[in-house]
Parts: structure tokens; sequence; C-alpha cells
């Protein structure tokens, strides 16, 4: 006798089992090779999360990836639309050009005591929710920079990003919208993209009324 219930409907004799086979209770082993570029990412983000590459944080992180596996579904992933791998390592490359910048700037920033703290408002044009997120993450991973708020208006976004020092304002805004032209060349549309090139060229000349609070924005001290 094999010991299941004869009663039991098919798929869950036995157990707890998924539309698999497998169960879903327990990590699929049959499955981890396919799920291993998961284990690294998330390995790799609660690295960046701790901040330092030691093998306590690295062990760490292989538990936490295994144990989210473990109480989280396989999900099939949604082909990428639009996705342009040249320009998309381009956007990785300038992150972390921008990281290790950023870093610098924040140290010497500490030693300053004229350091001048402000939020700004910056308006993406004619971008996604994922590209506006992926905008948004990247200011708040950036050293000195965090986003605080996203709004919505159609197909653009308005983030407010508190930045530790608003000396020149212009440099600041220069970054975000590195970030987002390359986002947009990466991963927009080509209707996103022209609509977005030509909204900037506007912006560039002053000539955009739907930028908030003038040509060049707004920012305010922190006190």
């Amino acid at each position: 006798m094999s010991g299941q219930d004869p009663h039991a409907p098919a798929g869950i004799a036995g157990g707890d089992t998924g539309a698999n086979g497998t169960s879903g209770r327990h990590l699929d082993r049959a499955g981890m090779p396919r799920r291993w570029p998961t284990v690294l990412a998330l390995v790799v983000m609660w690295i960046a999360l701790w901040g330092q590459l030691s093998i306590a944080n690295v062990l760490g992180g292989i538990v936490v990836a295994l144990a989210v596996l473990m109480v989280s579904r396989e999900v099939k992933p949604r082909p990428v639309q639009n996705l342009r791998a040249v320009l998309a390592l381009r956007y990785a490359v300038t992150f972390i050009r921008q990281l290790v910048m950023a870093s610098y700037q924040v140290a010497l920033a500490v030693l300053r005591p004229d350091v001048k703290p402000g939020i700004i408002a910056v308006r993406l044009h004619h971008v996604s929710d994922a590209i506006a997120t992926l905008v948004a993450n990247s200011i708040t991973l950036t050293p000195g920079t965090l986003t605080l708020e996203v709004e919505r208006e159609g197909d653009t976004a308005i983030l407010y990003v508190h930045a530790l020092d608003l000396s020149d304002v212009d440099a600041v805004r220069a970054g975000i919208a590195e970030f987002e032209a390359l986002a947009v060349a990466a991963f927009g549309g080509a209707a996103a993209q022209a609509a977005h090139r030509r909204d900037t060229t506007a912006q560039e000349a002053g000539t955009d009324p739907a930028t908030p609070h003038g040509p060049t924005g707004s920012s305010k001290d922190s006190s």
C-alpha cells in the first residue's frame, strides 16, 4: 500500500501540495536551481542593507533568502518590455558612480559647518510607476538624498527629495535628471522617450508650465 488516503482529492493526497505537486509548506528542492538568481539577489540586498561585506552578513543573507523562498510561492516573471540591456547596464554603472561620489561628498559635508539641508520638488516626465519607483529608490540609496514622497499626476511624477546639502541645488537636480533620463532610455517605450525629450527641452528653456514652483523648482531649508 502506498499509504495515501484513497478518498483524498487529486493533488493533495498525502499532504498539502501545490499545483505543481510539491509541498506548499516546504522549499521546492527540484525547482531550486532556477531560483538561485533570486537567492543571490536577496543576499546582495541583505548585504547592502547592512552596509558591510562580511562572512556573517553573507551567511545571514543566505538564511534570510531561503526563509523567504520557503514562505513564498514561486511567481512566473512576466517578460520585461522595452528593456535595453546596454542602457540598463549604463544605468547601473551611473548609479555606482553617483553612489561613490555621494559617499565622498557626505564625508566632506560632515566636516563643514555651513551645510545647508533642504527639500526640493523634482518632476519626472512621462514615466511609468516602475520607472518612477526605480528613480525614487536610486535617490534614497544614494548617500545624502532621501525620497520623502511621490505624487502622481497623469503620466508624470513629482518627487519630494530631502538633500543633506543644498548649497548647489542645480547639482542635486542634475543627478536626479541623469537617473531619470537613463531610466526612460533603458526601460521606457518609444513614445515615452520622445515625450520625455520634448518636455525636458521645454523645461530647460523655462517654458514648461507644468514644472512645480517655476522652471527650477523650489527648495526650502530644513531647520
